[in-house]
Parts: C-alpha cells; sequence; structure tokens
C-alpha cells in the first residue's frame, strides 16, 4: 500500500517533529454480487444483482515516550460501507506501548489487535469467506463474521507477547456494548458512566504464529462474556456467549491447504436457556500459478444444534494482482441456506481493491 506522508514542508510549517512520523493510507474496495436462490421445492424463486462499495481512511503515527524508551504508536480509521451513517470511527482505534527488548505491548484498543472476530479463516487463502458467500434464507445465514461476544469489536485493554514461535494475547474489555453503532464512547453513549442497560464484560486470548515452522500459519481463540448479559431482579440471567476459533495453513511450493473450525453460541434469549450452538469447518487449497494469479477452491459447512441439516458453500476463487489494484472473483454454491432442507442458492461475486 503506497503511503500518503505529511511531508517535510509541511512538518516544518507546523513545527512539529510528531507529524512527520504521521502517515495516511486508504482503500477502495468496489464489487458487484449476482445471486440466484431456489426455494425447496426448486423453482427459483430470487434474483437479484447488483453493486456495493467499502471506502477506509486510516491515520496512524509513531514514535518514542521518554519515559523507559517505550514505542508509541496510535490511529484510527474512518470506515464507510455503502450508505452507513454511523460508527464510522469504530474501526482500529488505538493506542499501543510496546518494550521492543521484550517484545511486550500494551493496548488500549478497538477493532485492531489479533481476534478472532474479524471474519478470520485459515481456510480462505485468496477471494471471499464463507460468510461473505453464503446467501441468507428464511432462516438467516449460518455463516458468522462476528463469533459469540466479539470482544474485539468492543474498546478495551490488552496485552501482547512476541515470541519466537508466535503471539500470544488477551483481551478485556469492560462493557460489551461499545460494539454497538450508536456507542460513541464507553458505555451507553456517556464517557460520564455506564447505564444499567449496559452488557458485561468479556475477555479473549490467543495465539498467532509459525510454532517455528516454516511455511505454517496457525492461531487458536477462545472467549467469551464473563457473566449473563440480562439480568432482572429475582430472575437468573440469560446465559453467556462463548466462541472457540482455532486453524492453520500450510505453504509448500505454490501449494497451500488450510483448515479452520469455529464454535459459539451469542448470549440466550431466555432465562438460564443457551442460544443454540453453532459449528463451522472451512477447508481450502490454493495453488499459486505466478506472482500475480492465485487460484483456490473452498468448502465451508455450518451445523446448528437441534437441525438436522447442514448450510454447505462450495466455491472457486481467483486472485489477480493488477499493479496498484487487486482483484479477486468467486462462484459458489450454496446448499440448504439456514438449514432448510432444498433451499440452495448460486452466487457469483468480482471486487476490486485499490489501495492508496
Amino acid at each position: 500500500m503506497k503511503k500518503l506522508m505529511l511531508t517535510t514542508a509541511i512538518a516544518s510549517v507546523l513545527t512539529t517533529a510528531a507529524i512527520a512520523q504521521t502517515t495516511i493510507t486508504g482503500e477502495l474496495r468496489v464489487n458487484y454480487k449476482a445471486v440466484g436462490s431456489e426455494a425447496a421445492s426448486g423453482t427459483t424463486t430470487t434474483s437479484n444483482r447488483g453493486f456495493g462499495n467499502e471506502a477506509q481512511i486510516n491515520f496512524q503515527t509513531k514514535g518514542k515516550l521518554n519515559v523507559g524508551g517505550l514505542d508509541y504508536a496510535a490511529g484510527f480509521a474512518m470506515e464507510n460501507d455503502g450508505v452507513q451513517a454511523t460508527a464510522l470511527f469504530n474501526e482500529n482505534t488505538y493506542m499501543d506501548f510496546t518494550n521492543a527488548s521484550s517484545g511486550t505491548t500494551i493496548s488500549l484498543s478497538q477493532d485492531h489487535i489479533q481476534r478472532s472476530d474479524s471474519d478470520r479463516s485459515a481456510a480462505v487463502l485468496v477471494g471471499f469467506s464463507p460468510n461473505e458467500l453464503a446467501t441468507s434464507g428464511t432462516s438467516g445465514n449460518r455463516f458468522a463474521q462476528n463469533l459469540g461476544p466479539a470482544v474485539g469489536q468492543a474498546f478495551g485493554i490488552a496485552i501482547l507477547q512476541a515470541t519466537p514461535y508466535g503471539t500470544f494475547s488477551y483481551n478485556y474489555a469492560p462493557t460489551l456494548s461499545d460494539q454497538s453503532t450508536t456507542v460513541t464512547t464507553t458505555g451507553s453513549g456517556s464517557s460520564e458512566g455506564l447505564s444499567e442497560s449496559d452488557r458485561e464484560s468479556g475477555y479473549e486470548y490467543g495465539f498467532v504464529g509459525g510454532l517455528g515452522v516454516k511455511g505454517l500459519n496457525a492461531y487458536y481463540f477462545k472467549s467469551a462474556e464473563n457473566s449473563p448479559s440480562t439480568i432482572t431482579a429475582g430472575t437468573p440471567g440469560t446465559i453467556k456467549s462463548e466462541a472457540t476459533s482455532y486453524g492453520a495453513n500450510y505453504n509448500f511450493g505454490q501449494v497451500t491447504v488450510g483448515y479452520a473450525k469455529k464454535d459459539y453460541n451469542p448470549a440466550g434469549t431466555t432465562a438460564n436457556t443457551l442460544a443454540a450452538e453453532t459449528s463451522e469447518k472451512h477447508y481450502g487449497v490454493s495453488f499459486a500459478v505466478n506472482n500475480a494469479v492465485t487460484l483456490a477452491a473452498l468448502w465451508a459447512k455450518a451445523d446448528v444444534d437441534g437441525n438436522a441439516n447442514t448450510q454447505e458453500v462450495k466455491a472457486l476463487q481467483l486472485g489477480y494482482a493488477l499493479g496498484p489494484v487487486d482483484l479477486t472473483a468467486s462462484v459458489a454454491r450454496n446448499t440448504d441456506v439456514g438449514g432448510v432442507l432444498g433451499a440452495d442458492s448460486d452466487m457469483a461475486m468480482i471486487r476490486f481493491i485499490g489501495k492508496f
């Protein structure tokens, strides 16, 4: 990604040394999607298509503190997904303090550190994730982007430790209500306190690294809400949400193979009732034709407790580096969407990614 640096001339005018450490980067995504869906009877019920876009601009700065020789990094992003009107500043907001000699980082952040709730899948080797490829039927799409409590989407404090085998992390969010698109600061929209309706705290610990093996990329994450999300006087609260996510991919020459597993449930909606757990499995393989072109195949399935039908998506994917623009394309087949037997769909997607 080419960086737009604030120049030395600007820095001299503003007479602020820190300005010279500031970078501005951005990304624009334009995609086209076409979907044809079939009802359980096998007849075509819907056919739709259209363009979409996502634009993001990132502001980042870095330097050194005058205490302990710690490295400092901070930033935030503004992201607009199509016609999004709120929460434009909830993307990759952070202040990081790092001891370079020990590899330890303390992060005050939202949507920033390594985590499971970012559509992570070790089986997506190029192109789109199962969540993007799967259409939603009357019972919804079983493939999720944010898992369980989605701790990484709330503002919290985290510690990360780099090792020769990978990076370990622990992230704590004092309230998960910060995920709301209407929340601008900690709590229920106010920096002065919390309301009784705010959700409880949550945590996630994880690992990302190669375990000392060349060509290997592995990860493991576990997250949970620390107590039930809804508590009424004299009534037991709902069961807390939890999630586990792990996977690995391995590259040997021009071929890469990958596998991912996700198990999660949202908070229950009835006292002492656990929301049905979803289990996803993803399998992927890719072949690098050359430095610019990669072909891949993806198969994923999702099961929900209490439902006999498995939602599946099978896809062929293409990645093509076009200099300043990347192109990704996919054709996919969905079966038993939302766990409804015979509710199938076909999808084609193409996306252009321009970075600046």
